[in-house]
């Protein structure tokens, strides 16, 4: 089962480049198949945040097929 302990290990290579540029990611929640995500420092209007969240999506969908959704907060 997926926890969230187990996306945020998949995670963790990107943590370090985010802070390098003063973003953030935090799980907030992770009830399969549905995972919350918060990012901090990223410009909600801006196209960067999207590639961000489609990258970070992708990542997750392929380490953990059990998840089948990611909500951005």
């Amino acid at each position: 089962m997926i926890t969230q302990e187990t996306i945020e290990t998949h995670l963790k290579t990107l943590k370090p480049l985010l802070e390098k540029g003063g973003k953030n990611i935090e799980i907030m929640s992770c009830e399969p198949p549905h995972v919350v995500i918060k990012l901090s420092g990223f410009c909600h209007d801006c196209g960067c945040s999207s590639s961000y969240e489609e990258g970070i999506k992708e990542l997750i969908f392929n380490q953990c097929p059990e998840i089948e959704s990611v909500e951005f907060v």
